[in-house]
Protein backbone atom coordinates (compact mmCIF):
# COMPACT_ATOMS: atom_id res chain seq x y z
CA UNK A 1 0.00 0.00 0.00
CA UNK A 2 1.24 3.14 -0.97
CA UNK A 3 1.66 5.62 1.67
CA UNK A 4 0.10 9.29 0.31
CA UNK A 5 0.66 12.50 2.14
CA UNK A 6 -2.27 13.81 4.32
CA UNK A 7 -4.58 16.37 3.43
CA UNK A 8 -7.22 17.88 5.17
CA UNK A 9 -10.82 19.56 4.42
CA UNK A 10 -12.88 22.17 6.22
CA UNK A 11 -16.51 21.66 5.54
CA UNK A 12 -18.45 24.97 5.81
CA UNK A 13 -21.92 25.36 5.41
CA UNK A 14 -23.89 28.35 7.36
CA UNK A 15 -21.92 31.77 8.12
CA UNK A 16 -23.57 34.62 9.73
CA UNK A 17 -22.42 36.79 6.81
CA UNK A 18 -19.05 37.67 4.25
CA UNK A 19 -16.90 38.24 6.86
CA UNK A 20 -17.20 35.64 9.32
CA UNK A 21 -16.95 33.16 5.89
CA UNK A 22 -13.50 35.19 5.35
CA UNK A 23 -12.57 34.63 8.34
CA UNK A 24 -13.03 30.55 8.72
CA UNK A 25 -11.41 30.12 5.36
CA UNK A 26 -8.26 32.21 6.35
CA UNK A 27 -8.06 30.40 9.78
CA UNK A 28 -8.48 26.99 7.73
CA UNK A 29 -5.52 28.33 5.35
CA UNK A 30 -3.35 29.40 8.19
CA UNK A 31 -3.88 26.44 9.79
CA UNK A 32 -2.61 23.82 7.50
CA UNK A 33 -5.85 23.07 6.23
CA UNK A 34 -5.86 22.28 2.11
CA UNK A 35 -9.15 21.87 1.07
CA UNK A 36 -12.55 24.10 1.98
CA UNK A 37 -15.90 21.75 1.03
CA UNK A 38 -19.22 21.94 1.82
CA UNK A 39 -22.52 19.38 1.99
CA UNK A 40 -25.24 19.83 -0.82
CA UNK A 41 -28.14 19.68 1.42
CA UNK A 42 -31.56 21.64 0.84
CA UNK A 43 -32.44 23.94 3.92
CA UNK A 44 -31.05 26.57 4.78
CA UNK A 45 -26.99 26.24 3.97
CA UNK A 46 -25.73 28.34 1.85
CA UNK A 47 -25.51 27.02 -2.08
CA UNK A 48 -22.41 24.57 -2.38
CA UNK A 49 -20.96 26.17 -5.57
CA UNK A 50 -21.18 29.79 -4.84
CA UNK A 51 -19.98 29.25 -1.52
CA UNK A 52 -16.55 27.71 -2.75
CA UNK A 53 -16.13 29.89 -5.87
CA UNK A 54 -15.49 32.88 -3.45
CA UNK A 55 -13.54 30.65 -0.76
CA UNK A 56 -11.10 29.96 -4.33
CA UNK A 57 -10.75 33.99 -4.56
CA UNK A 58 -9.56 34.05 -1.25
CA UNK A 59 -7.82 32.02 -0.82
CA UNK A 60 -5.30 29.58 -2.33
CA UNK A 61 -6.97 26.56 -0.93
CA UNK A 62 -8.29 23.84 -3.48
CA UNK A 63 -12.04 23.56 -3.03
CA UNK A 64 -14.90 20.56 -3.28
CA UNK A 65 -18.06 19.66 -2.84
CA UNK A 66 -18.26 17.00 0.14
CA UNK A 67 -20.62 16.24 -1.66
CA UNK A 68 -22.90 16.73 -4.26
CA UNK A 69 -26.11 15.11 -4.57
CA UNK A 70 -26.36 13.60 -8.16
CA UNK A 71 -29.99 13.84 -8.42
CA UNK A 72 -30.17 16.97 -7.11
CA UNK A 73 -29.31 18.77 -10.76
CA UNK A 74 -28.47 17.75 -13.82
CA UNK A 75 -25.30 16.18 -14.56
CA UNK A 76 -24.53 18.62 -17.68
CA UNK A 77 -25.47 21.79 -15.87
CA UNK A 78 -23.01 20.01 -13.06
CA UNK A 79 -20.33 19.65 -15.44
CA UNK A 80 -21.08 23.00 -16.75
CA UNK A 81 -20.86 25.10 -13.27
CA UNK A 82 -18.21 22.64 -12.15
CA UNK A 83 -15.60 23.47 -15.42
CA UNK A 84 -16.21 26.82 -14.90
CA UNK A 85 -15.50 27.18 -11.19
CA UNK A 86 -11.80 25.61 -12.21
CA UNK A 87 -10.97 27.63 -15.16
CA UNK A 88 -11.70 30.79 -12.78
CA UNK A 89 -10.05 29.27 -9.57
CA UNK A 90 -7.21 28.46 -11.72
CA UNK A 91 -7.53 24.83 -11.92
CA UNK A 92 -7.76 24.37 -7.91
CA UNK A 93 -11.44 22.19 -8.05
CA UNK A 94 -12.06 18.55 -6.97
CA UNK A 95 -15.64 16.77 -7.59
CA UNK A 96 -17.58 15.15 -4.78
CA UNK A 97 -20.47 13.87 -5.73
CA UNK A 98 -22.56 10.80 -4.53
CA UNK A 99 -26.62 9.63 -5.19
CA UNK A 100 -28.30 11.58 -2.59
CA UNK A 101 -29.73 9.84 0.18
CA UNK A 102 -32.19 11.97 2.38
CA UNK A 103 -35.78 11.41 1.80
CA UNK A 104 -36.88 13.89 3.62
CA UNK A 105 -35.01 16.40 0.96
CA UNK A 106 -36.25 14.94 -1.71
CA UNK A 107 -39.99 15.10 -0.59
CA UNK A 108 -39.76 18.47 0.49
CA UNK A 109 -38.51 19.74 -3.00
CA UNK A 110 -40.90 17.47 -4.78
CA UNK A 111 -38.11 15.17 -6.03
CA UNK A 112 -38.92 11.40 -6.58
CA UNK A 113 -37.32 9.10 -4.06
CA UNK A 114 -36.24 6.34 -6.17
CA UNK A 115 -35.21 2.85 -4.66
CA UNK A 116 -31.55 2.72 -4.30
CA UNK A 117 -30.70 0.34 -7.45
CA UNK A 118 -32.38 3.12 -9.63
CA UNK A 119 -30.69 5.92 -7.83
CA UNK A 120 -27.36 4.43 -8.36
CA UNK A 121 -28.20 3.24 -12.01
CA UNK A 122 -28.65 6.86 -12.78
CA UNK A 123 -25.46 8.02 -11.26
CA UNK A 124 -23.57 5.64 -12.83
CA UNK A 125 -24.79 7.53 -16.52
CA UNK A 126 -23.91 10.86 -14.57
CA UNK A 127 -20.47 9.85 -14.30
CA UNK A 128 -20.18 9.17 -17.79
CA UNK A 129 -22.25 12.41 -18.80
CA UNK A 130 -19.72 14.92 -16.46
CA UNK A 131 -16.42 12.91 -17.77
CA UNK A 132 -18.12 13.42 -21.82
CA UNK A 133 -19.11 17.07 -20.94
CA UNK A 134 -15.44 17.95 -19.41
CA UNK A 135 -13.75 16.78 -22.53
CA UNK A 136 -14.54 20.26 -24.24
CA UNK A 137 -15.91 18.48 -27.53
CA UNK A 138 -19.56 17.70 -28.59
CA UNK A 139 -20.83 14.82 -26.87
CA UNK A 140 -23.68 12.78 -26.98
CA UNK A 141 -24.98 10.03 -24.87
CA UNK A 142 -28.09 7.77 -25.02
CA UNK A 143 -28.68 6.10 -21.34
CA UNK A 144 -32.09 5.36 -19.63
CA UNK A 145 -31.95 8.30 -17.47
CA UNK A 146 -29.98 10.75 -19.20
CA UNK A 147 -30.13 11.46 -23.20
CA UNK A 148 -27.84 14.25 -25.26
CA UNK A 149 -27.36 15.52 -28.40
CA UNK A 150 -24.07 16.81 -29.25
CA UNK A 151 -24.13 19.15 -26.32
CA UNK A 152 -21.28 21.42 -25.47
CA UNK A 153 -19.20 22.27 -21.75
CA UNK A 154 -16.23 24.31 -21.09
CA UNK A 155 -13.08 22.34 -20.80
CA UNK A 156 -11.61 22.51 -17.33
CA UNK A 157 -8.08 23.52 -16.79
CA UNK A 158 -6.94 20.39 -15.08
CA UNK A 159 -6.57 17.19 -17.57
CA UNK A 160 -7.59 15.11 -18.18
CA UNK A 161 -10.53 16.69 -15.69
CA UNK A 162 -10.84 17.97 -12.09
CA UNK A 163 -10.12 14.89 -9.75
CA UNK A 164 -13.37 12.93 -9.30
CA UNK A 165 -13.92 11.95 -5.56
CA UNK A 166 -17.03 9.32 -5.37
CA UNK A 167 -18.52 9.06 -2.04
CA UNK A 168 -20.51 5.52 -1.10
CA UNK A 169 -20.73 3.03 1.43
CA UNK A 170 -22.15 -0.26 -0.04
CA UNK A 171 -20.60 -2.39 -2.57
CA UNK A 172 -21.74 -1.46 -6.04
CA UNK A 173 -21.11 2.24 -4.81
CA UNK A 174 -17.32 1.50 -3.59
CA UNK A 175 -16.91 -0.82 -6.98
CA UNK A 176 -17.90 1.56 -8.80
CA UNK A 177 -15.96 4.37 -7.04
CA UNK A 178 -13.03 1.81 -7.33
CA UNK A 179 -13.44 1.67 -11.52
CA UNK A 180 -14.15 5.80 -12.00
CA UNK A 181 -12.99 7.65 -9.20
CA UNK A 182 -9.40 9.45 -8.69
CA UNK A 183 -10.74 9.80 -5.00
CA UNK A 184 -12.86 7.47 -2.80
CA UNK A 185 -14.72 8.72 0.08
CA UNK A 186 -15.84 5.95 2.14
CA UNK A 187 -19.51 6.67 4.24
CA UNK A 188 -20.68 5.42 7.32
CA UNK A 189 -24.18 4.85 6.02
CA UNK A 190 -26.03 1.72 6.55
CA UNK A 191 -28.07 -0.07 4.26
CA UNK A 192 -31.42 1.09 3.96
CA UNK A 193 -31.10 3.85 5.35
CA UNK A 194 -32.56 6.80 4.34
CA UNK A 195 -32.21 10.05 6.99
CA UNK A 196 -30.62 11.03 10.05
CA UNK A 197 -32.20 9.23 12.65
CA UNK A 198 -29.73 6.55 12.34
CA UNK A 199 -26.51 8.23 11.90
CA UNK A 200 -24.85 8.35 14.76
CA UNK A 201 -25.04 4.54 15.28
CA UNK A 202 -24.33 4.00 11.91
CA UNK A 203 -21.27 6.47 12.64
CA UNK A 204 -20.44 4.39 15.48
CA UNK A 205 -20.13 0.98 13.97
CA UNK A 206 -18.39 1.64 10.85
CA UNK A 207 -14.98 -0.41 11.97
CA UNK A 208 -17.43 -3.15 11.72
CA UNK A 209 -17.57 -2.56 7.72
CA UNK A 210 -14.57 -0.55 6.59
CA UNK A 211 -12.36 -3.83 5.57
CA UNK A 212 -14.96 -5.11 3.11
CA UNK A 213 -15.68 -1.48 2.07
CA UNK A 214 -11.84 -1.19 1.21
CA UNK A 215 -12.15 -4.90 -0.37
CA UNK A 216 -15.10 -3.40 -2.78
CA UNK A 217 -12.96 -0.26 -3.72
CA UNK A 218 -10.00 -2.94 -4.53
CA UNK A 219 -12.15 -4.89 -6.51
CA UNK A 220 -12.53 -3.07 -9.22
CA UNK A 221 -9.96 -0.32 -8.82
CA UNK A 222 -7.14 -3.45 -9.57
CA UNK A 223 -3.72 -2.49 -10.22
CA UNK A 224 -4.92 1.06 -9.75
CA UNK A 225 -6.18 1.20 -6.53
CA UNK A 226 -2.63 2.55 -4.59
CA UNK A 227 -3.21 5.63 -7.29
CA UNK A 228 -6.74 6.34 -5.23
CA UNK A 229 -6.55 8.97 -2.33
CA UNK A 230 -8.90 7.32 -0.47
CA UNK A 231 -10.67 9.99 2.37
CA UNK A 232 -13.42 10.19 5.72
CA UNK A 233 -15.17 12.89 7.15
CA UNK A 234 -14.37 12.94 10.88
CA UNK A 235 -18.58 13.08 12.03
CA UNK A 236 -17.15 13.65 15.88
CA UNK A 237 -13.97 15.26 16.96
CA UNK A 238 -13.78 15.79 20.54
CA UNK A 239 -10.63 16.57 22.29
CA UNK A 240 -10.05 16.06 25.80
CA UNK A 241 -7.94 14.17 27.94
CA UNK A 242 -10.53 11.77 29.59
CA UNK A 243 -10.73 9.27 26.25
CA UNK A 244 -13.10 6.60 28.41
CA UNK A 245 -15.38 9.15 29.69
CA UNK A 246 -16.02 10.68 26.45
CA UNK A 247 -16.43 6.76 24.64
CA UNK A 248 -18.53 5.79 26.73
CA UNK A 249 -21.03 8.84 26.60
CA UNK A 250 -20.79 8.59 22.68
CA UNK A 251 -21.31 4.65 22.73
CA UNK A 252 -24.70 5.54 25.21
CA UNK A 253 -25.98 7.74 22.70
CA UNK A 254 -25.41 6.03 19.83
CA UNK A 255 -26.44 2.77 21.22
CA UNK A 256 -22.98 1.13 20.27
CA UNK A 257 -20.63 -0.38 22.21
CA UNK A 258 -17.24 1.24 23.66
CA UNK A 259 -14.99 -1.26 21.23
CA UNK A 260 -17.10 -0.28 18.34
CA UNK A 261 -16.79 4.27 19.21
CA UNK A 262 -13.45 3.49 19.80
CA UNK A 263 -12.61 1.70 16.32
CA UNK A 264 -14.64 3.65 14.06
CA UNK A 265 -12.44 5.77 11.72
CA UNK A 266 -15.31 8.79 11.37
CA UNK A 267 -14.61 9.53 15.27
CA UNK A 268 -11.63 11.16 16.87
CA UNK A 269 -11.71 11.12 20.38
CA UNK A 270 -8.21 12.20 22.79
CA UNK A 271 -5.89 14.46 23.53
CA UNK A 272 -3.67 15.87 20.57
CA UNK A 273 -1.24 13.86 20.64
CA UNK A 274 -3.55 10.45 21.28
CA UNK A 275 -5.34 11.98 17.75
CA UNK A 276 -2.35 12.59 16.17
CA UNK A 277 -1.13 9.09 16.78
CA UNK A 278 -5.11 7.93 15.70
CA UNK A 279 -4.77 9.45 12.54
CA UNK A 280 -1.31 7.84 11.34
CA UNK A 281 -2.55 4.59 12.71
CA UNK A 282 -5.52 4.97 10.24
CA UNK A 283 -3.53 6.10 7.12
CA UNK A 284 -1.16 2.84 7.72
CA UNK A 285 -4.22 0.31 8.38
CA UNK A 286 -6.59 1.53 6.17
CA UNK A 287 -4.76 3.82 3.68
CA UNK A 288 -6.51 6.65 4.73
CA UNK A 289 -4.89 9.92 4.19
CA UNK A 290 -7.16 12.93 3.35
CA UNK A 291 -9.86 13.78 5.91
CA UNK A 292 -12.19 16.11 6.13
CA UNK A 293 -13.72 18.06 9.48
CA UNK A 294 -16.51 20.52 10.55
CA UNK A 295 -16.61 23.70 10.37
CA UNK A 296 -17.11 23.73 13.90
CA UNK A 297 -14.08 22.01 14.88
CA UNK A 298 -11.48 24.13 13.10
CA UNK A 299 -10.31 25.60 16.55
CA UNK A 300 -10.05 22.16 18.17
CA UNK A 301 -8.78 19.92 15.75
CA UNK A 302 -5.80 22.51 14.44
CA UNK A 303 -3.03 21.41 16.96
CA UNK A 304 -3.95 18.21 15.16
CA UNK A 305 -3.39 19.47 11.86
CA UNK A 306 -0.57 21.84 12.52
CA UNK A 307 1.92 18.44 13.43
CA UNK A 308 0.30 16.54 10.45
CA UNK A 309 0.00 18.80 7.34
CA UNK A 310 2.44 17.48 4.60
CA UNK A 311 3.58 14.78 5.82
Amino acid sequence: MTIRPFRFGLSVGGSSGRDDFVATVQNAEASGFDVISSADHIGRRLAVLPMLAVAAEISSLRISPMVMANDYRHPVLLAKDTATIDVLSGGRFELGIGTGWIEEQYNAVGIRYDPPRARVDRFEEAIAVIKGCWSGEPFSFAGEYYQLHQVTCPRPIQRPHPPLLIAGAGRRMLRLAGQEADIVGISPLTKGMAGFNEFGAAVGTSGDRIDAQLEWIRETAGERFDEIELSIVAHHVEVTPDIDEAVAKLAAESHTTQEQVRNSPHLLIGPVESLVDTLLDHRERYGISYIVFGGDDLEAISPVIEQLAGS
